[in-house]
């Protein structure tokens, strides 16, 4: 194996690490900020069933306070270090989207939500009941936010964007970096059963696949937002 080789391959499980390591640690300091607000930030919880472990307490506004403001500073970090070492942005994939595109990949989406539906109304899997009361919580603004905007940006930034860009370096290629990264980032969701994971697994190489075939970063984070914005809504009206 060359040095090239093992460099590559070094970058590729170093981002890997990084991103898990950086979803679990770095929202630790800043729940601890949050929580020196005051008790007001404790305010209305809920009991979410978090799957494999059981029923867990959540707290909406602290939680999602922290999700912003943590997901917002480990961007702001990989961009900062990305400068220091003159990696141009471009290299996650381009910010620059075409109307045509986002046309045309919004009915690709349309069309993975109603499999989607279908899929879930065969097996009779409905939305976590927990994610729902959670996400609807008061401020429900904060969950707004934090779904409909910070996720899809820092889930796209890390896993379709820094993730898939290094392992694409690697004997993986375009494909593999796209199924890779989709399982990854599917880990991440841990709380929901096995059948919503799936669906997950899917939507991830349906975001990998948009971010390869138009070398985009921007269109995979505008379809996942109006998919997230899509259970939203949902979710806001008839449940």
């Amino acid at each position: 194996m060359t040095e090239d080789t093992l460099t590559k391959y070094f970058s590729a499980w170093w981002a890997i690490l990084f991103v898990f390591l950086s979803f679990n640690l770095i929202p630790i300091p800043f729940a601890l900020l949050i929580a020196s607000l005051g008790d007001w930030v404790y305010q209305n919880p809920v009991l979410v069933d978090m799957n494999y472990l059981g029923q867990v307490k959540l707290h909406p506004i602290a939680d999602n306070l922290t999700s912003i403001f943590s997901m917002t500073a480990l961007i702001a970090f990989i961009i900062w270090r990305m400068k220091k070492r003159n990696i141009d942005l471009k290299d996650l994939g381009s910010l620059n989207v075409k109307q045509k595109d986002v046309f045309f990949g919004t009915l690709l989406l349309a069309l993975f939500i109603a499999l989607e539906e279908i899929y879930m109304w065969i097996l009779g899997i409905e939305m976590p009941e927990g994610f729902i009361t959670f996400m609807l919580s008061e401020p429900i603004i904060l969950g707004l936010i934090s779904v409909v905007i910070i996720a899809p940006v820092a889930e796209e930034f890390l896993f379709r964007g820094f993730l898939y860009s290094q392992l694409k370096r690697t004997k993986l290629g375009a494909w593999g970096a796209v199924g890779l990264s989709s399982f990854l980032w599917t880990i991440i969701h841990f709380q929901y059963e096995l059948l919503i994971l799936f669906v997950l697994f899917i939507f991830g190489i349906f975001l990998g696949y948009i971010r390869m075939a138009y070398r985009s970063l921007s269109l995979p984070i505008i379809l996942h937002a109006i998919n997230n914005a899509f259970a939203f809504i949902i979710a806001y009206l008839f449940y």
